[in-house]
């Protein structure tokens, strides 16, 4: 827990614009330390998306950090367009999906290696969050993000649902999105 605090605080104060949280608790809440790393990230304009956990590893709903208010959350989804039977947890704190199954992954050493999960779904939404800060690196954080739910294609019930939240993501429509936002439509931690 220590050390995720320590590294978003570095990240931030290194650069980062937005930073990838492929990990989970397995718990809906979160260490103190926690609190002040994921403030001050936000204060610092810095995105933060996070796996929401896999019900392969017995998570059913979202855990920490995807829990925590203002976080990007991200769900998964198979070739189908249909919320991953083992890669995909259900809860009101997903924000987003993006594919979780058969993907590929780089291991040390060179190695390429089959992937899945919303820990591999997670990355593509921070790769698409750094695509759309180059097309617009004045956009701010709370930009971005509603660019990002509002471009989503729908999926499951209408409108925002537990299973696929705002809905897959659509880097096309995504990129090109112009919209800004005084406020994260996430919330913020602060709060």
């Amino acid at each position: 827990d220590a050390q995720i605090a320590k590294g978003v605080i570095w990240a931030v104060d290194h650069g980062a614009q937005v930073i990838n949280l492929s990990l989970s608790r397995n718990s809906r809440t979160w260490p103190k330390s926690w609190d002040d790393a994921f403030v001050y990230a936000a204060d610092h304009d810095v995105i933060v998306v996070a796996a929401s956990g896999n019900r392969s590893d017995g998570s059913n709903r979202p855990s920490a950090p995807a829990t925590m208010p203002g976080v990007i959350s991200v769900g998964g989804v198979d070739a189908n367009r249909l919320a991953s039977e083992t890669a995909s947890t259900e809860g009101l704190g997903i924000v987003v999906v993006a594919p979780a199954e058969g993907l590929l992954g780089s291991y040390p050493g060179g190695e390429i290696r089959g992937w899945s999960g919303s820990s591999a779904a997670a990355p593509i939404v921070s790769g698409l969050i750094a695509l759309m800060l180059e097309k617009d690196p004045d956009a701010s954080a709370s930009d971005i993000t509603l660019r990002l739910v509002s471009s989503a294609s729908d999926l499951g019930d209408p409108g925002f649902d537990a299973l696929y939240g705002y809905g897959l993501i659509d880097p096309a429509a995504a990129i090109s999105a112009t919209s800004t936002a005084a406020l994260s439509p996430l919330g913020s931690l602060s709060e």
